[in-house]
């Protein structure tokens, strides 16, 4: 295997993927934190019908059943797999990465894992989005969904382009103290609690080059319209500095 590349300021960190039915592409995931430097790579199953874990294996990760992980059950979503993933994380850095994409050059994690050597306290992948016809353009829940919710219940934020970005890096403390949604209204949901406890100041959204990702159908993106929505309505209550976790033990318990 080639060599590790360096990254910012010597980061030690885990890359932690999500992961349902990506055998296609969770391979050239993995091979890429690999080549990052991650310490740990984890990718939790959420019940994939095929090869995901086998490739995830074989590429070099570590791979875990999220009915496996504590609580146990059946994964409740996106936000509930990265959660418990977040318990076998082994660093004070992670970096959230999704299990569809395709990574175009190796400065990706070395840019998304900068901005927290500089002192922010999230970093959110900005990114030049590559539709599956080859021609760039932005994903259709951010221009219809995440842009407006954010210009309504978080202004301060509305200068990012990809606020639903799920190409994270942040320390794993702030995480755990965070109010993890369990589904596709996690991204979301964590944008506006770190700005709601330390600012806009504490968040960065640096360029990191381009990614492809696979389509979805009108019928899924609907559904994470749906909670994009709730996530954001929870969070611009009168009650959103008492706002509790959706039902899950804490780590550790």
């Amino acid at each position: 295997m080639a060599a590790s590349a360096p990254t910012p300021g010597g980061t030690d960190f885990t890359v932690l993927v999500p992961a349902l039915d990506e055998a296609e592409r969770i391979g050239g995931v993995v091979h890429e934190a690999r080549r990052a430097g991650a310490r740990q790579v984890l990718v939790v199953d959420s019940g994939s019908s095929d090869a995901t874990a086998e490739v995830a294996v074989a590429a070099g990760a570590s791979c875990h059943r999220v009915e496996d992980l504590a609580p146990g059950g059946p994964c409740l979503g996106k936000g509930d797999a990265l959660w418990r993933g977040l318990a076998l994380v082994e660093t004070e850095v992670v970096v959230f990465l999704d299990g569809d994409l395709q990574i175009d050059g190796p400065e990706f994690l070395g840019s998304l894992l900068a901005p927290l050597a500089a002192g922010a306290q999230l970093s959110k992948a900005n990114f030049l989005r590559i539709r599956p016809s080859g021609v760039p353009g932005p994903g259709r829940i951010t221009t219809l969904v995440a842009r407006p919710l954010i210009e309504n219940v978080a202004p301060e934020l509305a200068w990012m382009d990809e606020p639903l970005s799920g190409q994270i890096a942040a320390p794993v403390a702030l995480l755990r103290e965070l109010p993890f949604e369990v589904d596709y209204g996690v991204e979301i949901g964590m944008l506006l609690d770190v700005h709601h406890r330390h600012g806009a100041a504490a968040i960065a959204h640096p360029d990191c080059g381009s990614l492809a990702h696979v389509s979805q159908d009108d019928v899924a993106l609907s559904e994470m319209a749906r909670q994009v929505i709730r996530a954001a309505l929870r969070r611009s209550s009168d009650d959103f500095a008492d706002l509790e976790p959706l039902p899950r033990p804490p780590h550790g318990s």
